[in-house]
């Protein structure tokens, strides 16, 4: 039997709208490192919205967000997404149909590992007591029990067929003595006569062993049962025996038994229709259960029972989950691996809370992730007894509703790809409860957020119900600083923050309810440019804006600040720069110029290397050439090279290695050298673009081909120049504009279900453009001068050129 769960000892207390914040105390958390950004809200009774921005040695940006759930007072409680099984879905979408069944969700993650060519979980999946699937390799599960608490166990349940099976055997039957068979007519004796055959129906109990419960058909050709809950039909291929079962019940239970009539049985067959009211058995021809499925007789009772061998008590479980690797467990760090990847966690506290932990990676400007060691780390932190990792790298997502301001769960997270992954089920935290209109919380957004001495801050208020449900806010808001000395806020909501640093607490008040929110004030920042470095001609003029920022090793926390509040000067050779950040390159020479912007506040300061008048390289074989002008100014700033003999080759292909070149050197202020060895086996330590591969998969910008190469030498595609194009601007942090309208291919259908959203970001941003035949050629090669034409397009919208 399991051991219960350790009841929690005190009510589970938040404090206020924000429950915990810091800054100033930059808290640090293993495996996370250092926390510059941390915030709390409470989305529920007995529940809290975390988020976490942090800087590591080693392990550089994370951003992790997380919800902590009281179950065992009954008032919300988790789910697992019950589809079907044959099916892949979006969060948003199992959002949707759990509120089609009644449910109202405030957070969800995705769950379980899966076979992505079928949407079959790995492991055991419970829902409402019924079992969904099997799972094609059953090991652990989170539980979550019906008294409310939770608990990771074995999934080691013994599935069971009880029928009838009916066959005919032929048999030799001996002749009768004095009968002619027995003395031939002819005078022979009996001896001489040939033994007749009698066929014989016989009809027996047959007890066998299912397999699998809704799991396609695999290489291990075992018993398979299949109800609605896997799909309307089998799915299955070849030849099979099929045995369709009627039964007033189709969901099986633990420690239960279901009981049908054997309706039809199928041979040589396959993809059987399943139905509301009928299950149905599956198998290979020459499987070892084939002959006996062929002789179950029709209209025969039958039996299936599901066993709980592992005493873990899933009779009493409301829902299962399986896990892919256990990470923590007694509080104590259970598992290896270091590959730094976007993870979704689960975990159990002392108490019986439970926590969803969601870590965003692969993106180097908003996190890099971490492996499955630092993850365990940074679980026992958090303060989790037990806890498991769910799928993770593209698979990773949160989905929180936050109060007042949504009516629904809405993504928090950042998924990986660009956009999220439809995944096998999910865990969902719902409740069914009702609640009136009255407003009873204020909720004050941002719930959190830091500004230098003199910035604005708008502040939004929303109101909510007592189940933390979007109401309607009908009078007025007044906000109050509990220390005038932070900063005032004015009647449309914007605080001005004062000369003091520290934290400013704003009450935000209307009629009997009352919310809060925090804002940091902060002095030591960090100068972040628009631009790192400028190329610019004679006499035109450049916005250069400035923002602020907090953090080390990565992480890089915004400050509410604004131009006015920095100074500005530059080298009187190139030109001047006003109060505001507004640069005019000079006029006074014909000869091009270099100097520096600089950009200053208290002890902090920046250099912007600046060159008016471009210095633009003449390659013999460019002259006459449509995109001699990108290549000879891409080529000055050393972004590109020529091939050694003063020429450029412009309708020559680029290497996949070389555009990753060409990227990182768009880039000011990184190393290559740094960045760890991405691992492909292609790449070579000697080869000159080792870095350059390097840095690109750290940074999310390349993921290779899928069987750990990189294929460096390949000529570069289109479609994969538009993904590393949008990648570096995600890794950079830099939103493309969509300045293009009613982007269109004739060849659509042709582009890469992989790279169909970037081509379509990068053509909508101008970057880069179909032919005039209005075709794309996703897979054409992309030439040498194409690639200086998108890289140089990138650099202006950058405010580079």
């Amino acid at each position: 039997m399991r051991s219960k769960a350790l009841k929690r000892a005190a009510s589970f207390v938040l404090v206020g709208i924000i429950s915990f914040v810091s800054l100033t105390g930059f808290n640090s958390y293993s495996g996370l490192g250092t926390a510059y950004y941390e915030s709390s809200m409470d989305i529920f009774t007995g529940v809290s919205y975390s988020e976490i921005i942090s800087g590591h040695s080693t392990n550089g940006l994370q951003h992790a967000h997380y919800v902590e759930a009281d179950i065992e007072s009954g008032s919300i409680k988790p789910i697992v997404f019950n589809g079907e099984v044959r099916g892949t879905y979006s969060i948003e979408d199992m959002i949707k149909y759990a509120g089609e069944q009644g449910y109202k969700v405030i957070a969800a993650i995705n769950g379980d590992i899966y076979d992505m060519s079928s949407g079959t979980p790995k492991g055991l999946v419970i829902h409402s007591g019924n079992i969904v699937t099997s799972g094609y390799a059953p090991d652990r599960v989170i539980a979550f029990y019906n008294d409310g608490s939770a608990e990771l166990v074995p999934a080691k349940l013994s599935y069971k067929v009880k029928g009838t099976i009916a066959y005919d055997q032929q048999v030799p039957v001996s002749p009768e003595e004095g009968t002619d068979q027995a003395a031939g007519t002819d005078g022979t004796s009996g001896t001489d006569v040939l033994v007749q055959n009698e066929t014989v129906h016989y009809e027996e109990e047959w007890n066998g062993t299912v397999d699998f419960f809704n799991v396609p058909h695999g290489a291990a050709n075992g018993l398979h049962l299949y109800n609605r809950h896997y799909s309307s039909s089998t799915k299955t291929s070849g030849t099979c025996a099929e045995v369709v079962i009627e039964c007033d019940d189709i969901q099986l239970k633990v420690n239960d038994t279901i009981k049908g009539t054997v309706k039809q049985v199928n041979t040589a067959t396959n993809n059987t229709p399943i139905t509301d009211n009928t299950v149905v058995l599956s198998t290979v021809y020459g499987s070892a259960t084939y002959n006996y499925l062929s002789a179950l007789k029709v209209g025969s009772e039958i039996e299936i029972s599901v066993e709980d061998v592992g005493g873990a008590d899933l009779e009493n479980a409301d829902e299962c989950i399986g896990i892919y690797y256990s990470l923590v467990e007694n509080g104590r760090n259970v598992t290896s691996g270091t590959a730094a990847n976007p993870r979704t966690a689960l975990g159990i506290k002392e108490d019986g809370s439970i926590m969803l932990f969601e870590l965003d990676g692969r993106q180097a400007s908003v996190s890099k992730g971490l492996g499955l060691y630092d993850l365990a780390d940074a679980m026992i932190e958090l303060g989790c007894e037990t806890a498991v990792n769910l799928d993770g790298g593209g698979s990773s997502v949160i989905y929180v509703r936050q109060p007042g301001k949504d009516a629904d769960a809405v993504i928090q997270s950042s998924p990986s790809s660009g956009s999220e992954r439809k995944v096998a089920n999910g865990i969902l935290l719902v409740y069914k409860e009702n609640a009136g209109s009255s407003v009873e919380h204020l909720n004050v957004y941002p719930e959190l957020t830091l500004a230098m001495p003199g910035a604005k801050v708008q502040l939004n208020t929303y109101a909510s119900n007592e189940l933390y449900e979007k109401t309607s806010l009908s009078g007025s808001v007044k906000y109050s600083v509990e220390d005038s000395a932070y900063g005032a806020v004015d009647e449309s909501g914007i605080f001005t923050a004062g000369s003091k640093t520290g934290r400013a607490v704003i009450e935000a008040k209307s009629g009997n309810s009352t919310g809060y929110t925090e804002v940091e004030i902060v002095d030591d920042i960090i100068i972040v440019p628009s631009v790192t470095k400028l190329t610019i001609e004679s006499g035109e003029t450049r916005d250069i804006n400035v923002t602020a920022c907090v953090g080390a090793y990565g992480a890089s926390v915004p400050v509410n600040s604004s131009d006015d509040l920095f100074t500005f000067r530059c080298d009187e050779n190139i030109g001047t720069i006003d109060e505001l950040g507004v640069f005019t390159a000079t006029t006074a020479s014909a000869v091009s110029q270099s100097g520096n912007i600089y950009v200053e506040y208290n002890n902090n300061s920046i250099e912007i290397p600046v060159q008016v008048g471009a210095y633009i390289v003449e390659f013999t074989d460019t002259t006459n050439h449509w995109a001699k002008t990108y290549i000879g100014t891409l080529a000055g700033m050393n972004i590109l090279d020529g091939m050694g003999d003063n020429t450029f080759a412009p309708d020559g292909s680029l290497t996949r290695a070389q555009f990753v070149a060409m990227l990182a050197k768009m880039t000011d202020g990184i190393d290559i050298t740094a960045a760890a060895s991405a691992g492909f086996t292609d790449v070579n330590e000697k080869d000159w673009y080792f870095g350059y591969v390097n840095w690109g998969y750290e940074n999310g910008i390349v993921n290779g081909m899928g069987d750990g190469t990189f294929s460096p030498n390949a000529s570069i595609t289109r479609e994969q120049m538009a993904v590393m194009l949008c990648n570096y601007a995600r890794s950079v942090g830099f939103a493309l504009p969509q300045t293009v309208s009613g982007v269109s291919f004739s060849d659509a259908s042709s582009i890469s279900s992989w790279a169909a959203d970037y081509v379509a970001t990068a053509a909508g941003a101008g970057i880069i453009n179909g032919f005039d035949t209005g075709d794309f050629r996703p897979q054409g090669v992309a030439t040498r001068a194409q690639a200086a034409t998108v890289i140089y397009k990138m650099c202006e919208i950058r405010g580079m050129l």
